[in-house]
């Protein structure tokens, strides 16, 4: 028995190291995350053309999850036994037809999260035989799919057992900034306060707080850049709305023109809210100052406003 399970561990870590950093299409992979935000975390730091399809099963609903990822650039559902759109009821029949039409065509990649809470659900050898399925039909198709799995809700050879099917995938976290800081050097970069797992430091009423991110180059600029650092504004409570229309343009040079000018107001809102931070202590002022900074709206008036006196 012992033996046994070290021959399990073995395969997984040979597993591991075999697929850690290089995910091919037609495979099937698990990734260690304790929570939603811990996989959203590892999978945004993916190297994805937007070309692709992504679509992501979830626990939680959409509303749950926009501050945490583009929506409209990934197809989300929600397991849910409540009906409405973007709904799906958290049975292994519906999910198994879901997956098999999906990849039936086009290419792309799939994130599930809820492995665990599917398995109290269903019981886990179920689970399992749905994960196993799916393994050898994505090995025929043009797809990747990830697993979220948490390895202290299963014992170790309920772990070794997925692993089988769904070998353990280790994403670099630093992909996702690699160009950012490559080229850095070249454009005077205005603050370096920026990794993969942002971690934001909140304000008394529970609001991250702004951070100047590392500005990024023109040298190496794409859409797909341009997207990941829109989503990281987002997730600082910023309104990014004019930003985003300039994704809908083919024209680059102006594309960075957009973001270089959005860049100029985030740093304005940035001295802002550190002088407010430091300087306003009428709970109602800050909280009216902090919203309006948010929107990206009045920061003339505000900067009249403190920065004059």
């Amino acid at each position: 028995m012992i033996d046994g399970l070290l021959h399990d561990e073995t395969y997984l870590s040979s597993s591991a190291r075999r697929f850690r950093g290089s995910s091919v299409v037609g495979r099937i992979y698990s990734i260690h995350a304790e929570n939603t935000d811990a996989f959203v975390q590892k999978f945004d730091s993916l190297e994805s053309s937007s070309e692709k399809s992504q679509i992501f099963l979830s626990r939680y609903p959409q509303s749950r999850l926009i501050d945490l990822l583009d929506i409209s650039e990934i197809q989300c559902y929600w397991l849910t036994n409540n009906q409405g759109k973007g709904a799906m009821e958290p049975s292994l029949e519906k999910l198994n037809h879901f997956i098999d039409t999906t990849i039936e065509s086009g290419e792309g990649t799939i994130f599930i999260e809820g492995i665990e809470w599917l398995t109290s659900l269903h019981g886990f050898d179920s689970v399992h035989s749905m994960i196993r399925l799916l393994s050898e039909k994505i090995s025929m198709s043009q797809w990747c799919v990830y697993l979220s799995i948490s390895p202290t809700s299963f014992d170790i050879r309920e772990c070794s057992r997925i692993y089988r099917e769904a070998p353990l995938f280790e994403p670099n976290q630093h992909t996702s900034i690699g160009i950012e800081e490559q080229s850095v050097a070249d454009d005077n970069p205005i603050v370096v306060e920026h990794s993969a797992n942002l971690e934001m430091d909140l304000n008394d009423d529970g609001t991250p707080k702004l951070v100047m991110l590392t500005r990024l180059p023109k040298k190496g600029f794409t859409k797909q850049i341009l997207q990941r650092r829109i989503l990281q504004w987002r997730r600082m409570g910023l309104d990014t709305s004019d930003i985003e229309s300039s994704l809908y343009s083919e024209d680059i040079d102006g594309i960075y023109s957009d973001y270089t000018a959005m860049e100029e107001k985030i740093r304005r809102a940035t001295e802002l809210e550190r002088y407010i931070i430091e300087h306003v202590n009428d709970s109602q002022e800050r909280t009216i100052a902090f919203f309006r900074i948010r929107q990206l709206t009045g920061l003339d008036e505000l900067e009249k406003q403190y920065f004059s006196q």
